[in-house]
């Protein structure tokens, strides 16, 4: 699974740090990917920053959400994997 964190300069460690929590709570296999490039973050339709998208589908953008909501989000996405 992949999990890309679309991020600024303000804030970013708290989300990457949220992912990481989130993903070794849910004890799925997750690849974390941070991008810092605007130029990358356009491309992707990113609007408001930080953005979480996984396995291509944005989750979550101008906001960090809870570490439980993103386990249920990483468990929902590698069910619809599975």
């Amino acid at each position: 699974m992949l999990v890309k964190v679309y991020m600024s300069c303000c804030g970013g460690d708290k989300v990457l740090d949220t992912i990481h929590e989130a993903v070794r709570l849910s004890g799925i296999d997750a690849q974390v990917e941070a991008v810092k490039d605007f130029a990358e973050i356009a491309r992707a339709g990113i609007i408001s920053t930080p953005a979480i998208k996984i396995n291509n589908r944005v989750v979550a953008s101008g906001r960090v959400p809870k570490v439980q909501d993103l386990v249920t989000l990483l468990t929902k996405a590698a069910a619809q994997d599975a």
